[in-house]
């Protein structure tokens, strides 16, 4: 975990280094004193009703062991979130699955389960948009100072589109085939393994028993339908909230530069980084308004980058606070409950 954290600061120095080096902070001052505040604002609300749709989507993984209503299952993914904000080491899928077990008295593996295929979902959904941007969006070329093509350059980008095609539909037969046949599936992964040694075969195998029990949840048709349904609703809102946040700039992008802004920033957060994904998100940001605007001054665009940080960190993490407050709880103890939750979760997994 201490080498984990570590990475994740390293990472995020690094980024927020070239993100920021030789920017003039005049410029970011002026690009920050010219927001307009109504797009801004309703930007900020759109990405804090993903909170909302989040939930809403979670209530159809936890269907199968017990039901839930919406308003059971907002103010835990709310402090999930504001956890992963400010917390290391994502604390908040622990926390969040903690919460949700222990008030409807569910296994907490069962719980955390579901989360891990909400990720999956998430990842596919991502995979899925950018597959689709890079396919059927003709890009402009991003040169550098000197004129020279960059290698983000169209042909580049569309050779990626391609390869993250082919993972999405080895992931999906991976899907298939581990719900369907769980034991031979996870001897064939086992016998892969062997090379590698004990403590990371075992600790691969223990994620793969985990997630095996995730799938457990998609006993129906329907429920995968409607998981699909929402997590199609939570990123679309992203990136209307990001197109939105775009024209606060007086940026009149298309709707498709926020979508692949969108991909670029959830791709940088699955980094290891600091809490708040600072640097990574930072760097996404920048990387996608100077790749539609090559042209665009670099200082400006990293004022951007930090008002498209706050918008997403801030409101999240006072909606966790508030429900935090409600629930009677302090940041020490759901630090506690987490390592609390990831020693239950190891104890079930090897039970079963």
């Amino acid at each position: 975990m201490r080498l984990k954290f570590w990475i994740g600061i390293i990472i995020s120095v690094l980024c927020l280094y070239f993100v920021f080096r030789g920017i003039e902070w005049r410029k970011v001052l002026v690009v920050l004193g010219s927001v307009n505040y109504v797009y801004l604002a309703i930007g900020a609300l759109i990405h804090l009703s993903t909170i909302w749709f989040r939930a809403e989507r979670w209530k159809y993984l936890l269907a199968p062991m017990k039901e839930f209503n919406f308003r059971q299952l907002v103010p835990a993914t709310a402090i999930g979130f504001m956890a992963n904000n400010i917390l290391p080491a994502r604390a908040g899928e622990f926390i969040r699955a903690y919460i949700i077990g222990k008030k409807a008295r569910i296994s907490g593996t069962a719980s955390f389960a579901t989360i891990i295929v909400e990720r999956v979902c998430d990842m596919t959904t991502m995979l899925l948009f950018f597959v689709i941007v890079l396919m059927l969006v003709k890009f402009p070329q991003a040169m550098d100072a000197s004129g020279n093509i960059s290698l983000l350059s169209s042909a580049v980008l569309k050779k990626v589109g391609i390869l993250s095609a082919v993972f999405v539909a080895g992931l999906v037969v991976f899907l298939v085939l581990f719900k369907e046949f769980p034991q031979k599936t996870r001897a064939v992964i086992q016998k892969v393994l062997t090379p590698f040694p004990t403590s990371l075969q075992g600790k691969v195998l223990d994620l793969l028993d985990s997630f095996r029990l995730g799938l457990q949840v998609l006993k129906t048709g329907r429920h995968l339908v409607y998981l699909i349904g929402w997590s199609l609703v939570v990123w679309g809102a992203y990136a209307l909230g990001n197109w939105f946040l775009l024209r606060a700039f007086g940026l009149k992008l298309p709707l498709i530069a926020a979508i692949f802004i969108m991909v670029l920033v959830a791709f940088s957060v699955a980094l290891p980084s600091s809490p708040g994904y600072i640097g990574p998100f930072h760097a996404a940001i920048v990387a996608g308004v100077l790749f539609f605007l090559p042209t665009y001054d670099r200082s400006s665009a990293a004022g951007i980058a930090i008002v498209f940080h706050l918008i997403a960190i801030v409101p999240v993490t006072l909606m966790g606070l508030f429900y935090l407050w409600k629930e009677n709880l302090s940041l020490s103890e759901i630090q506690h409950l987490e390592e609390e939750e990831q020693a239950e979760i190891r104890r079930e997994i090897h039970k079963s």
